[in-house]
C-alpha cells in the first residue's frame, strides 16, 4: 500500500507540522528532528489553529502520517465530529451513549450508519430487559428524544407516534419509546455528521 499523496509543499508542511506536534515523543526522538526540520521551512500564523485551519491537502497529509505511524486520526472519529458540530448536549445520556459506542470510530465504519435501514433495537440493544433498564435510568432524556421525534413527524402526542405497534403493557410503551427515541436521535446524529 503506498502513502504517496500529491500535495504542494505548504500543504506537506502544515499536515507534517500538525502531526508531529501532537505525536513528536520528546525531545531525542525521531518525530522532534521531523518537527525541528519542518519548523526551519514552515511558521504557522499567529491564527493557526491546528486541524480547524488546515485545507483538506494538508490533512490528508496528517492522515498519512497517522497510517504511516500507526496513530488513529482522531479528527476522523466520531466524538470529534460531534463535539466541533456543536448541534448536541454531550452530557445528555442518550447522546453519551452513542459517544461511548460509536465515538472512537469513524462515521464510515462506525454502526450509525446502519441507521439508514434499521432501528435501535436491531442494531445496538435488543433485549427488552437492556431496553428497561436504560429507559429507566434515563427517562427524561428518552421522553426529550421521543419527544423531538413527534415534533418532526407532527405526531400531537408519543402514543400518536407509536401507533400501529402492539403495545399491551407498560413495559412495551417503555421499551417502544426507547427505541423510537434512540432510533430518531441516531439518525439525526448520522444525518449531522453526513450533512
Amino acid at each position: 500500500m503506498s502513502l504517496a499523496i500529491s500535495v504542494d509543499r505548504f500543504a506537506y508542511c502544515e499536515g507534517t507540522y500538525e502531526f508531529w506536534v501532537e505525536h513528536h515523543g520528546g525531545q531525542n526522538s525521531k518525530g522532534y528532528s521531523i518537527l525541528s526540520k519542518i519548523l526551519s521551512r514552515f511558521s504557522p500564523s499567529p491564527l493557526y489553529k491546528g486541524w480547524e485551519s488546515m485545507g483538506e491537502d494538508a490533512r490528508d497529509v496528517y492522515r498519512a502520517w497517522c497510517l504511516k505511524e500507526g496513530e488513529p486520526c482522531t479528527y476522523d472519529h466520531v466524538r470529534y465530529s460531534l463535539e466541533t458540530a456543536d448541534c448536541f448536549d454531550l452530557e445528555d445520556p442518550c447522546v453519551e451513549y452513542f459517544l461511548g459506542r460509536y465515538g472512537d470510530e469513524t462515521l464510515e465504519n462506525s454502526g450509525l450508519v446502519n441507521y439508514e435501514h434499521s432501528d435501535f433495537v436491531n442494531i445496538d440493544m435488543p433485549y427488552t430487559r437492556d431496553l428497561l433498564n436504560f429507559y429507566n435510568q434515563n427517562e427524561d432524556s428518552i421522553l426529550y428524544w421521543a419527544d423531538q421525534y413527534c415534533d418532526a413527524i407532527g405526531a400531537n402526542s408519543r402514543s400518536h407516534a407509536l401507533e400501529g405497534q402492539t403495545i399491551e403493557t407498560p413495559d412495551d410503551f417503555a421499551t417502544a419509546l426507547v427505541n423510537l427515541a434512540m432510533t430518531y436521535l441516531a439518525g439525526s446524529i448520522l444525518s449531522t455528521l453526513q450533512g
